[in-house]
């Protein structure tokens, strides 16, 4: 991230309070601005929300909206082929083949930050977040 440049945002959605909180404060500390939903329902607002296209990390097993469901309605937003996703699940059986063309990534939790960075280093550079 270059000096002066505003900072990247991240939607961050994740049922899981503790890891959604420690994402926000990992990655504000990195220089983000995060911007997170507890539920898919909440993420897709927020999405639709976002001046810009943005990251969405997105948790694949969530109540209310899921990953599969929330991904599917973001796809139908105006700008939301434009919004690069990056899957986490804990669910080591969750199959995410058939979205495989339509993610930036996919992280199993507990998954390695570096890796986040990763990914979130190349989705940005194409998103000019």
């Amino acid at each position: 991230m270059s000096p002066g440049a505003p900072a990247p945002r991240i939607l961050v959605v994740e049922d899981d309070t503790a890891i959604r909180e420690a994402l926000n404060e990992v990655l504000v500390d990195l220089g983000y601005e995060v911007v997170s939903a507890s539920d898919g329902r909440r993420g897709l607002a927020l999405a639709a929300e976002q001046p810009e296209p943005c990251p969405i990390l997105l948790d694949w097993r969530m109540p209310v909206l899921d990953g599969p469901t929330f991904l599917a309605r973001l796809r139908e937003l105006p700008r939301g082929k434009e919004f690069p996703v990056i899957l986490s699940t804990a669910d080591r059986s969750a199959t995410v083949a058939p979205v495989g063309d339509q993610v930036a990534g996919v992280l199993s939790k507990p998954f390695d930050l570096e890796a986040l960075l990763a990914i979130l280093d190349r989705v940005s550079s194409r998103t000019g977040s």
